[in-house]
């Protein structure tokens, strides 16, 4: 596996599951921001089954293609850093499997929806959650490790390419929430993995130059 190879898939994997977020439940209505997992859930109940079949299913598959994206970490990882490298690939692969674990069970929050929301709903709700925290911290602190091996001078990128990583790429959040209804579903929708997307084309665009 070579670098560019790898980043090439990366991109791929993230452009893929943002494709799987925008199945599940992409509306040109758009959802509220201010109740999020309601308004997704109104949303999702009304999507066509078949949607969100494929569109949970990419969770897992995608997670395959990301996590050899990923690998792109040990690859550019300085010779005397190799081993920090690797042990920061590790734990970001842990994040996206759970990560692809968290899509595929989204998709019952449509199916569910469409029946009685009694305890077992709630209680599904709750485990999901659950899984969100535990999932996207851990997906945070691998990114948190990307962010300071780049900033350490650990890999063969330039200091400049952080600004591209999705530890600082997500602080734009809260601006990227007040896109205008549309844009809004879309962006703030797929964000999480827009932000792998936008690294990963700065690592071509650097691999190119």
């Amino acid at each position: 596996m070579n670098l560019w190879n790898s980043v090439f898939l990366g991109a791929l994997g993230s452009l893929l599951m943002f494709t799987g977020d925008m199945l599940l439940y992409y509306d040109k209505k758009d959802y509220d921001s201010k109740d999020t997992i309601n308004s997704v859930i109104e949303i999702m109940k009304n999507v066509n089954t078949n949607r969100l079949y494929f569109g949970g299913l990419l969770g897992p598959i995608c997670s395959f293609i990301y996590i050899i994206g990923l690998y792109h970490i040990v690859l550019i990882s300085q010779e005397n850093y190799l081993r920090f490298g690797r042990l920061v690939f590790f734990v970001n692969v842990i994040g996206l499997i759970l990560g692809g674990s968290y899509h595929i069970q989204c998709a019952y929050l449509g199916l569910l929806s469409r029946h009685d929301k009694g305890d077992s709903f709630k209680e599904f709700l709750k485990f999901l959650k659950f899984q969100a925290k535990i999932s996207f911290g851990i997906m945070a602190l691998g990114n948190l490790g990307l962010t300071l091996m780049i900033l350490s001078e650990y890999t063969i990128l330039p200091r400049w390419q952080v600004f591209f990583t999705p530890l600082v790429l997500i602080i734009l959040t809260p601006i990227v929430d007040k896109l205008p209804k549309g844009l809004h579903i879309i962006i703030r929708g797929g964000w999480l993995n827009l932000i792998y997307f936008i690294y990963y084309m700065s690592l071509m665009v650097y691999l190119l130059i």
